[in-house]
């Protein structure tokens, strides 16, 4: 496919009315004020959604949209373009079609974008439009830290051997940071952070001990390991979040917090004697120091100025409810 032209997307949304000249200078205006893109401002002040503006990019470029949801990807593909510049460039490899490989992009007119991907791939490019939001669900699932926590576990194994308890392997001697379990519990952590899991479960089988993220509310296996080191994941946590480590027949909770990736995480944890050993359960509450604004909760317009009106009352109290997990 030829290198494609740089257009102006607040003009084409224009031209095929989905947002008026007047929509487009106020978010000019905007854009020179916060130096934030254009397309995040048409979208965050409700002109558009970011489907249609992957939809009009698409029409005006020729090029096909792909919803990602119903599109079928394989990791080994997705896998041709490394994490880092995934999410720099803002793509994804998509299919390989011998001579050329189908590129997603958010944005096809991002020429420096699609350069460094010629570079990288060293094959010809055939571009479709996505949408951001699915484009980096797509790479959290799939560029998944799987290997590594295998490895770790598998390493942690054969360093605690045939011992109940080994105090270098559990982090209780030396250098804490190089503990095998202190790797493993944090690529864990890193590994869920990264695909947003609100639970992680370490849970011993008769066999076998399964670590299990809560994803959306759904359950899924992340690691199979060896039963022998359930235990010293277990000590670990416990020594974490300042429970009694000799205390192994009742329940206990506690909390601690860990940095993944400079980004500061409470963690709730709960441990449970079972058949075959202790099994824990912690939630995952991610500290985040970005705003949210009102605007991006969805309400719509007439019950958002409702609600601007009575949080600025002097008195009062507005009550936002509803079940665990729910937001």
């Amino acid at each position: 496919m030829a290198r494609p032209e740089k257009i102006r997307l607040g003009e084409i949304l224009v031209q095929q009315n989905l947002i008026t000249a007047d929509d487009l200078d106020k978010s000019l205006e905007e854009q020179k004020r916060t130096g934030r893109k254009l397309g995040r401002i048409f979208v965050d002040k409700g002109y558009v959604t970011e489907l249609q503006i992957s939809e009009a990019l698409a029409r005006q470029l020729k090029v096909p949209f792909i919803d990602l949801q119903l599109f079928n990807t394989k990791p080994e593909i997705i896998n041709k373009l490394p994490e880092a510049q995934a999410r720099r460039l803002r793509c994804a490899v998509l299919a390989d079609k011998g001579n050329s490989y189908l590129v997603g992009m958010v944005d096809p007119t991002d020429l420096f974008a699609y350069d460094e991907l010629v570079r990288l791939l060293h094959k010809d490019i055939e571009l479709a439009v996505i949408q951001e939001g699915a484009l980096l669900q797509l790479i959290d699932r799939s560029y998944r830290r799987t290997d590594e926590i295998s490895n770790l576990a598998l390493e942690l194994g054969q360093d605690l051997g045939d011992t109940a308890i080994d105090f270098a392997a559990l982090g209780m001697g030396g250098s804490a940071e190089e503990a095998p379990v202190v790797k493993l519990l944090q690529t864990i952590f890193e590994d869920a952070v990264q695909v947003r899991a609100s639970d992680i479960h370490i849970e011993p089988q008769e066999h076998k001990l399964h670590i299990r993220f809560r994803i959306d509310g759904v359950m899924h296996l992340q690691t199979e390991a060896d039963l022998k080191i359930a235990s010293a994941l277990a000590l670990r946590l416990k020594l974490m979040s300042g429970l009694d480590i000799s205390e192994k027949r009742l329940p206990q909770d506690g909390r601690f917090a860990v940095k993944v990736k400079q980004q500061p995480v409470d963690v709730r944890i709960s441990s449970m004697p079972t058949q075959y050993g202790e099994s824990v359960v912690m939630r995952l509450l991610i500290q985040n120091s970005s705003g949210f604004s009102l605007e991006k909760l969805g309400m719509p317009p007439d019950m958002l100025e409702r609600f601007r009106k009575l949080i600025h009352r002097p008195s009062g109290m507005v009550l936002v409810t509803g079940p665990t997990g729910s937001g």
